[in-house]
């Protein structure tokens, strides 16, 4: 009897393999219309919510492009309403998705039209920022005019007087600024709201010589990069940044850092693996004293240059370490099958060291399996207990550590 039932249960099996599609990659294809106003989609593009990646489509609206079944998928169209789904592979690991969109209502507001400067209207102006001149005795000067000297150091209508031009060439030089940034929001270079322009022109804070003698490329580059760091900067909230500074005022200076270390991940500041936090902090010499002082747009450049110098130093691989791995019930099958078998654990972590080898999840070569497996060190307890995400990120931390203790880099 219990053979009869051992052959039913792997005829079972065998029939449910094989009425699973199993693809390794899907492709996705289809086409975006508007059936009330035809046009060309200059902006389409698919966003991988899953992988976190994108790709641009084709200006009729057609898109083609390879995922992973069960991928979220996002499309986004610049004035339209973004369009969500889930992808669900055929018997050809295919997915066709043709969709109708219809532009988002805009709610306009009042606006006041200012004719635009032309780039060699700004060019003229930036060559000719000055800042006008104020007779000053010094030098030479000095010596042979002391009563003069004396009298512009002391003299309050003197200072008044460079004082004014200093305030004048300062307004001149923001309005030209100004007027740049216009022409870059008309052009789509940036996406700056009347409220933060002033706001971002201090954080511009741009050198009077560098605004007369820079090439248009380079003023693009500038701002363009700026800009960037502008909208991560400025997209802290006060109770994320509440966080770590609670740690300090705790005397917890590692702590603090690994929170603002996680903050700045979280919002695309810094790209740096979880799994380096407690070494980083040993190696940035960061002290409490200095994140209480700094400025937050100090710390970012501090953080951001001393995390590339860390990974300079140890020669480490961030796109790998930073890959989002996402596994399917159907990936997770055989060695959650052989998990629960009595005395089965070790069967079922080598099957899963098969599938992290199989998705490029673990990077070593076969040799070095039987030592990773007990370097890992994994308990059933563990391995029923942790959700799929921790435990991959549990194996790439250790696989770090591994390769650092055995000196295999």
């Amino acid at each position: 009897m219990k053979v009869v039932g051992i052959i039913f249960l792997c005829f079972f099996l065998v029939c449910s393999s094989f009425g699973q599609t199993k693809c390794e990659q899907v492709l996705l294809k289809g086409k975006i219309e508007d059936s009330l106003n035809p046009q060309s989609f200059y902006n389409l593009m698919i966003v991988n919510r899953t992988k976190g990646s994108g790709y641009f489509g084709q200006p009729n609206g057609h898109f083609s492009v390879y995922v992973s079944n069960f991928d979220s998928i996002c499309i986004s169209v610049k004035g339209y309403p973004l369009v969500g789904f889930r992808v669900y592979a055929d018997s050809n690991c295919q997915f066709i998705c043709n969709r109708y969109i219809q532009r988002a209502a805009i709610e306009l507001k009042e606006t006041v039209i200012v004719p635009l400067k032309s780039l060699n209207q700004i060019r003229e102006e930036r060559e000719n920022l000055s800042l006008r001149e104020t007779r000053q005795v010094t030098g030479i000067e000095m010596l042979q005019s002391p009563i003069t000297a004396l009298y512009q150091t002391f003299s309050k209508k003197e200072k008044n007087k460079r004082w004014i031009a200093e305030q004048e060439f300062k307004d001149n030089e923001r309005k030209v600024v100004q007027e740049l940034l216009r022409l870059y929001v008309a052009y789509d270079i940036i996406n700056l709201t009347d409220e933060e322009f002033d706001v971002f022109i201090d954080f511009l804070n741009m050198n009077e010589l560098f605004l007369q003698t820079a090439t248009e490329l380079e003023l693009i580059s500038f701002v363009k990069d700026k800009f960037d760091h502008f909208k991560r900067v400025h997209s802290l909230t006060f109770e994320e940044n509440e966080q770590w500074r609670t740690e300090l005022v705790n005397a917890n200076d590692k702590a603090a850092i690994i929170k603002l270390l996680d903050l700045y991940n979280l919002h695309g500041i810094i790209r740096f693996p979880k799994s380096e936090y407690d070494r980083f902090v040993q190696f940035s010499k960061l002290s409490g004293e200095y994140l209480k002082t700094a400025t937050e747009q100090e710390m970012i450049a501090v953080f951001q240059e001393k995390c590339k110098k860390y990974i300079d130093f140890y020669k480490l691989n961030i796109e790998f370490m930073m890959h989002s791995f996402v596994l399917t019930e159907q990936d997770n099958y055989i060695w959650k099958a052989e998990l629960n078998c009595p005395d089965n654990t070790k069967s079922a972590i080598l099957e899963l060291i098969k599938l992290y080898k199989e998705k490029r999840i673990i990077n070593l070569p076969d040799s070095e399996t039987p030592r990773l497996i007990q370097f890992l060190n994994l308990k059933e307890k563990f391995l029923r207990a942790t959700p799929d995400r921790e435990l991959i990120t549990y194996v790439l931390e250790k696989q770090e550590k591994y390769i650092r203790f055995y000196k295999l880099k």
